[in-house]
């Protein structure tokens, strides 16, 4: 008696082997099937293209992200790259203003700030918005203005067709995961009520632990003096760095 599998054998058709090509268009415009190499090489290309389409969508929701943190448009592109630093002072507060940045992580968990002051056209602001879109680009929130821009929000809350209540613009400034607060000891408005607004905004900041990074063209001494006692205790509290820019003006050398 035959063995069943020699019956399977003759009553069975054979399936015909595949082939490895697949009818899809060719890269080289030609018709016809693609060969196995020839999938492969597509599909690397059409990785490579969304790879490129993901990389530029990130990019423009950066910007976006950069553009409405308020960094004013002369410091909108400036980065760590292009701060000139021609001396040793120079290059420690960019090492610095780099550190910051790029360990925001901890710091955001530590809430440590940033105090960079000295005299104007230092680059002051140079690396407080690089800091500040490194790290936007890194995931965080982050907001800069002027310490009048933000008394000017305040007070716009008195009006009666005021767009919003004093407790919004306040969680407007205090939110952020990084704060640049600019302009820290011009003399604008009533001093008892600037130093009320810098000391609920920073007090609350240093309650929930977010940075600041404050910005002024004082000696560090007329910061403490500016900013008072109260303030600098809960800045200090927490491990704050302050980086003096003692050499001359960038903007005069230019």
């Amino acid at each position: 008696m035959k063995q069943m599998s020699d019956l399977l054998k003759k009553t069975t058709p054979s399936a015909p082997r595949a082939t490895k090509t697949f009818p899809i268009g060719r890269v080289d415009g030609e018709t016809g099937l693609l060969s196995l190499s020839e999938l492969q090489a597509v599909s690397r290309a059409a990785i490579a293209e969304l790879g490129r389409e993901r990389q530029a969508a990130r990019q423009a929701a950066i910007e976006r992200a950069v553009g409405r943190a308020g960094i004013p448009r002369r410091f909108l592109h400036h980065s760590f790259e292009d701060y000139a630093a021609d001396s040793e002072a120079q290059l420690r507060a960019l090492t610095l203003a780099r550190e910051y940045a790029a360990g925001f992580a901890l710091i955001r968990e530590r809430g440590n700030c940033l105090l960079l002051v000295g005299r104007p056209g230092t680059g002051k602001t140079h690396l407080a918005c690089a800091i500040l879109s490194q790290v936007i680009a890194d995931g965080y929130s982050g907001l800069f203005l002027t310490v009048s821009e933000g008394l000017r929000l305040i007070r716009s809350t008195y009006s009666p067709s005021a767009s919003q209540n004093e407790v919004q613009v306040f969680e407007t400034l205090t939110s952020p995961d990084l704060l640049v607060l600019d302009e820290v000891g011009v003399a604008i408005g009533n001093e008892l009520t600037r130093r009320a607004m810098l000391f609920d905004v920073l007090n609350t900041r240093y309650g929930q632990m977010r940075p600041t990074v404050l910005i002024g063209n004082l000696t560090a001494a007329e910061m403490e003096a500016y900013l008072g006692e109260r303030i600098m205790e809960r800045l200090m509290d927490l491990g704050s760095i302050t980086v003096p820019f003692t050499w001359s003006s960038h903007r005069r050398r230019s």
